[in-house]
């Protein structure tokens, strides 16, 4: 009889390990979160003496490289457009080329789309010089959107791909688990 029970419940502990197994990969595998700028040349805030001849951008984990994923816009204090090409992205790291001259506050906007294919921007200042000129009272030009704000709120493909993957993984261990007991009874 003793044996009769342990084999009655022995499913529902496949399935409860099972399930725990996956709460277990779920919980230790990387968060999906959108990469984020972590650190400039010049620095946000910085104080630099003259407009240097390009801006580096470092973000958290590859971009994509695709057309129209990636927008900088450097102006100074007046609202004057100070980049002289397309931005490059190699990688992690993001560079726009600069050129004029411009003294007091900077403002740098820039929008890239993430690893996770959702859109990222922001934007942060340094000041060239003793920064005496005055801020811009308008708003900065932003960044053009290539993407639809419908589309930042979904997740990406790659999300719903290893969503789908782990819920076929469980389905399959929970049936093998369910045949194997049922084997197991009719066998006895």
């Amino acid at each position: 009889m003793s044996h009769e029970v342990h084999t009655r419940h022995r499913p529902f502990a496949l399935l409860i390990g099972l399930l725990a197994a996956v709460g277990i990969v779920l919980a230790g595998a990387p968060a999906w979160a959108h990469d984020e700028l972590i650190g400039s040349d010049p620095a946000a805030g910085a104080h630099v003496d003259a407009l240097p001849t390009k801006i580096t951008m470092t973000f958290s984990g590859v971009l994509m490289d695709e057309p129209g994923a990636t927008d900088v816009v450097v102006t100074d204090a007046a609202g004057t457009d100070l980049t002289s090409a397309d931005p490059v992205l190699d990688g992690t790291r993001l560079t726009q080329e600069l050129s004029g001259s411009a003294t007091g506050t900077i403002t740098v906007i820039w929008r890239v789309v993430s690893s996770d294919g959702h859109p990222v921007s922001d934007q942060f200042t340094f000041t060239v010089g003793d920064g005496s000129a005055v801020a811009p009272t308008a708003s900065a030009p932003s960044p053009s959107a290539s993407a639809d704000d419908a589309d930042a709120q979904d997740a990406s493909p790659a999300v719903w791909i290893v969503v789908g993957v782990v819920v076929l993984i469980a389905l399959i261990g929970t049936f093998v688990a369910l045949s194997a007991a049922k084997r197991r009874r009719s066998e006895h």
